[in-house]
């Protein structure tokens, strides 16, 4: 097995702690970037530490707080890891996993001349989500996340 081998070290932008950038993140990246109409665009090393890109990471996620507000698509109240505030479409469970909306309504064209966080967070605001992550009937249990057969 070969070792890795340090390539750069870079201080973080975020909290200016000192990071290793290795041959194989590198090659890692190398492997993953996008190809569009052929062209390859290479994804570049991080600027942040792990610990500061692993809180970025979770800053996406909610499994602290819920919030009541209705449901974009039956107007129903419903509980929500999106607090009402939010300019998201917000579908319960049963309405989201039906057929009575077609994802693929979503889909739109990359845009080269626009920033891809500007195109990714204007998807993000159009496509629904759903309440909260819950597998199987539920009974009783309504302010619970990620639940399995309660």
């Amino acid at each position: 097995m070969q070792r890795e081998k340090i390539v750069e070290t870079k201080i973080c932008k975020h909290c200016s702690a000192s990071f290793d950038i290795t041959d194989k993140d590198l090659e890692f990246y190398q492997k993953i970037s996008p190809i569009f109409n052929w062209e390859k665009f290479n994804i570049p090393a991080p600027t942040l530490c792990p610990d500061c890109r692993q809180q970025r990471r979770f800053s996406f996620r909610n499994e602290r707080k819920l919030y009541k507000r209705k449901c974009d698509a039956t107007w129903e109240n419903i509980i929500s890891i999106y607090s009402p505030d939010k300019p998201y479409k917000i579908y319960n469970q049963d309405f989201w996993w039906s057929d009575k909306w077609d994802p693929m309504d979503y889909g739109i064209e990359f845009d080269f001349n626009k920033s891809f966080f500007e195109q990714f967070n204007n998807l993000f605001k159009e496509v629904p989500k759903r309440d909260v992550t819950k597998w199987t009937a539920l009974v009783n249990c309504h302010y619970v996340i990620g639940i399995w057969d309660c």
